[in-house]
């Protein structure tokens, strides 16, 4: 993915006759600059011909110009918030699409910018507003310098440039009632503004109402402060101590002989006045607890249409190269991302090789599908790293297109917070490109013990379906696994209590054993695998993927590729488990149990426990260097039975789980 310099953030609402304008005036600047750039355009659900004038934009400068268009509007602020997420610049220059942020004015934030600040704003030298949007707007600023000043730094333009970093942090504050210039000035970094030049606007009318302006000052009051509720406990708490005095003042007249009846004009303001007071504090309560509920229904900031189901043109939000066309220097940075993993897979199992061999050793396995690597781009080079691939036997047998997350991770320390942000922008710039490619599915597997990865993948849109634990013994331990364990070899197989033989599978298995496969894992007694958990797909698939996928194990035993261990009982098979080697890593091999079942009425009886001992014992008898399964956290089970024999736990992993009906 080429790195780009700049990224112009600007909200759309209504906009057709301004855009063909903007367009020309905005190149023209960014060309002048020099820098590379993208110009990032978010249609907030306009009802007149915007979008289409986006797209047409977007065909005829695809390399510049990216589009996007909500379901319907969410409000300006949410709009620049969507071109925040899909921006991948080293720099974010947010704008209205107006023209009164002009772009012959953006060279200087950049020049301050470049001075050493985090954040520069634009700060308006004359205002070119109607007589009536200058009322509101100064409305508005004072309503909230009066209200927010204490804890947020305001002003009036949306128009600023900030870096990377800023834009990062930015995205994770993921609040609906949004007001991007308080949210960036609660940051922090280093803040300044800059004189500007403030246009008319080209064409149009502003967006921006009195009654918008006072609804967008008010929630962004309750979002930014709690002086409102303050305010009405003040209010509260001086119309009781006038309470109390006009109490002591009757009293007071009532001993003197002087009472009177009150009149009616003294009792009715007393009554409006409380009245209204009451009202207006709980009307501030209310605004309050409607922030709490619209957080905790959880539902996303915004959702984005399909594009492509409207016009032909297909848009690339990501260029992704593959692994094989990757130069020599991005390979070797790629090499770095992955040796830096404090969390590597397979670490803990192959212990005596370095990080950097372990990486390399990854890097050759993922070469046989090619996959598309996607790159997360900053000032310090690349950041964070995602491999995708596409899984063509999954596909077939799922009835869905699939695909798998083979790596995913950032350059970091271990505890570093800001590693969630560079590698949930390559797993967005992923899923993006998946929704291109009409991928339905993605799966993940990653280190559940790596908080920050599990972050940046629920940023990314995905969501948890299960833990894995891999479990396993190392070749000194075989051992002594075996010598507590009571089997008598034979030339059919290893003989147990209770007339149990374990055996290499014949031909006549197979299908008894497919059968055996399919109704155990849909048997729902059992904890169910995540094909199982995935609504995208259907039941009926689910319990067939486990027969196709022991078929698939059975031609591989009978091509010498891998062992497939049937339990049997009185003659007929009960259960089994599939032996296959790994990719040697240095003069290691390590055996994996790739799939196993034991037929529901045959469970209870030691026949998984004895599979396991065959397993270790042809693992002796071959010289591998360990042999490991992978089972999820919930099946105590199988957990124990390893743990018993004197195996240990390898790994912990979550699998994470993408599906095309998500908006990330």
């Amino acid at each position: 993915m080429n790195s780009v310099e700049l990224s112009i953030v600007i909200g759309v609402y209504n906009e057709e006759e301004v855009l063909p304008e903007l367009e020309r005036r905005l190149t023209a600047a960014l060309e002048a600059l020099g820098r590379s750039y993208e110009i990032i355009l978010v249609d907030d659900g306009s009802r007149d011909g915007s979008l289409a004038i986006m797209m047409g934009l977007e065909k005829r400068d695809p390399d510049h110009i990216r589009s996007f268009s909500f379901t319907r509007n969410f409000g300006h602020h949410i709009a620049l918030t969507a071109g925040l997420d899909q921006a991948r610049g080293d720099v974010i220059i947010m704008m209205d699409a107006d023209l009164q942020d002009q772009p012959e004015e953006i060279h200087k934030l950049l020049e301050k910018l470049d001075e050493g600040y985090d954040v520069v704003w634009g700060e308006r030298v004359t205002r070119q507003f109607k007589w009536y949007k200058n009322i509101s707007s100064k409305l508005f600023l004072w309503i909230m310098n009066s209200v927010a000043r204490a804890e947020v730094s305001l002003n009036s333009s949306i128009f600023r440039a900030m870096r990377a970093s800023v834009a990062r942090d930015l995205r994770k504050m993921r609040e609906k009632a949004r007001y991007l210039p308080g949210l960036v000035s609660w940051l922090g970094y280093r803040q300044t503004s800059v004189p500007v030049e403030h246009g008319k606007r080209f064409a149009g009318e502003t967006k921006y109402s009195l009654w918008r302006l006072l609804k967008l000052a008010l929630s962004t009051a309750t979002s930014f402060s709690a002086a409102p509720l303050q305010l009405a406990t003040i209010s509260g708490l001086t119309a009781a101590a006038f309470a109390v005095l006009g109490v002591l003042y009757v009293f007071v007249r009532k001993l003197l002989g002087a009472y009177t009846v009150p009149g009616y004009a003294s009792l009715m303001i007393a009554i409006f006045g409380f009245g209204a007071l009451q009202l207006i504090v709980i009307g501030l309560m209310g605004e309050y607890i409607s922030r709490i509920y619209g957080e905790a229904q959880g539902r996303p900031l915004y959702l984005l249409k399909d594009l492509g189901s409207e016009e032909p043109l297909r848009r690339h939000s990501a260029s992704p190269a593959r692994l094989s066309a990757l130069s020599p220097d991005i390979k070797e940075d790629l090499l770095t991302i992955i040796s830096s993993d404090s969390h590597l897979p397979l670490a803990r199992i192959f212990t005596g090789e370095t990080s950097h061999t372990i990486a390399d050793y990854h890097l050759r396995s993922w070469q046989k599908s090619n996959p598309y690597v996607f790159l997360s781009q900053g000032s310090r080079g690349i950041e964070a790293a995602c491999i995708l691939s596409e899984l063509e036997w999954d596909t077939k047998v799922l009835g869905v297109p699939v695909g798998r997350i083979l790596y995913a991770n950032s350059i970091g320390e271990a505890v570093d917070m800001h590693r969630i942000g560079p590698l949930t922008s390559a797993l967005r710039d992923a899923t993006s490109f998946a929704r291109e490619r009409d991928l339905h599915l993605i799966d993940a597997r990653v280190s559940n013990e790596d908080l920050f990865v599990s972050r940046a993948f629920e940023n990314a849109g995905f969501h948890i379906v299960d833990l894995l634990v891999t479990l396993g013994a190392r070749a000194h331990k075989f051992e002594h696994i075996l010598s507590h364990t009571h089997y008598q070899p034979t030339e059919r197989g290893l003989i147990f209590n209770d007339g149990l033989l374990v055996r290499p599978m014949q031909p006549e298995d197979v299908d008894p054993l497919a059968h055996i496969s399919e109704i155990s894992y849909s048997d729902h007694s059992m904890i169910q695998d995540r094909f199982f958990l995935e609504p995208t797909i259907s039941q009926e698939r689910a319990q067939g993927v486990f027969r196709e996928w022991f078929i698939n194990l059975a031609r591989r035993h009978a091509e010498g590729h891998a062992l497939v261990l049937v339990a049997e009982v009185d003659g007929s098979p009960c259960g089994y488990v599939a032996i296959e080697p790994m990719a040697p890593l240095a003069n290691e091999i390590w055996l994996r149990d790739t799939l196993n079942a034991v037929a529901p009425e045959a469970r209870g009886r030691g026949i998984y426990r004895a599979l396991i001992i065959a397993a270790i014992d042809y693992a002796r008898s071959t010289g591998a260097s360990g042999i490991l399964t992978k089972t999820q956290s919930s099946t105590y089970r199988v957990i124990n039975t390893w743990l018993h024999l004197g195996c240990d736990i390898l790994e912990n992993l979550a699998t994470f789980h993408w599906t095309s009906s998500v908006t990330s």
